[in-house]
């Protein structure tokens, strides 16, 4: 079966084999919990890495590792990485969408 795709995942793709560089990005868009451990979110790349690369050949095809990194971040996601990771309908939201940092009280 398919992972889907979601604007989380196409997020990840440019950035699948460089940890440091999907970690710095995904804290400067807000797309983690703050208080998530870099090691925790480094360890969970590597993980979908590795299961991806673990799957049959004939398997892989209908996989993506950048999907699957998505699906293994579920836990340490913010609210506004939630919403990226939904499959289809996150692909329709905008880039700019407002973050907590941008709310006015």
């Amino acid at each position: 079966m398919a992972i889907a795709p979601s604007k989380l995942g196409r997020f990840v793709l440019p950035m699948l084999n460089a940890d440091e560089a999907l970690l710095r990005s995904l804290r400067a868009a807000s797309l983690v919990s703050p208080d998530a451990p870099d090691d925790a979110l480094v360890a969970v790349f590597r993980s979908a890495r590795d299961e991806h690369d673990a799957l049959p050949e004939r398997t892989r095809r209908f996989n993506s590792p950048h999907e699957r990194v998505r699906v293994f971040l579920q836990p340490y996601l913010s609210d506004r990485g939630r919403r990226w990771a939904v499959p289809f309908s996150s692909l329709s939201l905008p880039d700019d969408e407002e973050q907590p940092s941008d709310k006015h009280p």
